[in-house]
């Protein structure tokens, strides 16, 4: 989100470049002209605020104005990894997780919770590509309960997400850890709550469902 310091001197800017160009072409400027100027800067931010928050989700300004996926809300998430499992020697079955999307337009956060870990993403991005699909990708850390650390300790991994669909119905991809495992995630089932608990988010996604 753009500061009020940057929009106060981006106008200021404005009024100024204005100014000189009218006294080039001989027009008598006043300073009384700028008594308005907190007011506009005022009304700007509160603009640009509302654009960040709520406005560029609106469909009309999808795709031509606004080249950024909604993908805010709660997925249900299906992992599949290629850990192995030491006492089994077998891989282990497919994890449910559900993944918490904060979104403005400026702004993006991750938050996939487990039964056992919740993992943060510490840095993501949305990238467009050239042919107009989109990917999330970034970078987390996995922080498991400590009933689990002897088996799981904390790790530090990466993710890389295709976006589907239009309506987003769906984001597919991989991950990846410092542990030298890997595996595909794929998140499905979207609601638009933000709900910060595995089981919160496990029964309103069953009954959603």
């Amino acid at each position: 989100m753009i500061a009020r310091s940057h929009i106060t001197a981006v106008v200021f800017l404005a009024a100024l470049l204005w100014g000189v160009l009218l006294i080039i072409d001989g027009v008598a400027v006043s300073i009384s002209w700028l008594r308005h100027f907190s007011t506009v800067v005022g009304v700007l931010l509160f603009l640009l605020a509302g654009f960040d928050l709520w406005l560029w989700r609106l469909p009309f300004l999808q795709g031509w104005f606004v080249k950024r996926p909604d993908i805010s809300g709660t997925w249900r998430v299906t992992i599949r990894s290629n850990w192995v499992d030491p006492s089994t020697g077998k891989t282990v079955e497919p994890i449910e997780g559900y993944m918490v999307v904060r979104q403005t337009f400026s702004s993006l956060s991750l938050r996939l919770m487990t039964s056992e870990s919740v993992s943060e993403l510490l840095g993501a991005e949305i990238i467009r590509a050239p042919d107009g699909t989109f990917r999330v990708t970034g970078v987390y850390r996995n922080e498991p309960k400590l009933s689990v650390r002897e088996r799981s300790p904390i790790h530090h991994g990466a993710i890389l997400l295709d976006v589907v669909g239009r309506p987003r119905s769906a984001l597919k991809g991989h991950y990846w850890t410092d542990r030298g495992t890997s595996g595909e995630l794929e998140l499905t089932d979207r609601i638009k709550r933000i709900l910060d608990e595995f089981e919160t988010a496990r029964e309103a996604l069953n009954i959603s469902g």
